[in-house]
């Protein structure tokens, strides 16, 4: 199976926390810093899961949609309690949340 660009975006993205999450305050890093990490996953997976099974792509594409978006309020709730810099924070959204949301937008279209 081939895999979409949206994999890799998530991919990227988790090599990317996994980096940060290692310098977050102890208060954080097995708390959000798992709960970010675990959500990036589970993106990942379902990712390869709608690819997959086409029978059940509609819904596969809405729980990514869903725990995309836990994943985008989680990440915010870092930077506001001072885990991830603002720099950082541009980074996340400039090269992997904006581009994967339009993709998980552009497939919830084309499958609906």
């Amino acid at each position: 199976m081939k895999k979409p660009k949206l994999y890799y975006k998530f991919y990227s993205l988790l090599r990317f926390l996994y980096k940060a999450v290692d310098n977050f305050e102890r208060q954080y890093k097995y708390s959000l810093g798992q709960e970010i990490l675990d959500l990036t996953w589970e993106c990942l997976d379902l990712t390869l899961e709608a690819c997959a099974d086409k029978e059940n792509r509609s819904k596969k594409l809405k729980n990514l949609s869903i725990t995309f978006d836990k994943l985008k309020v989680r990440i915010r709730m870092c930077q506001e309690v001072g885990q991830l810099s603002e720099g950082q924070i541009s980074h996340i959204h400039i090269y992997y949340l904006i581009e994967a949301g339009k993709m998980i937008g552009g497939w919830l279209n084309k499958n609906s």
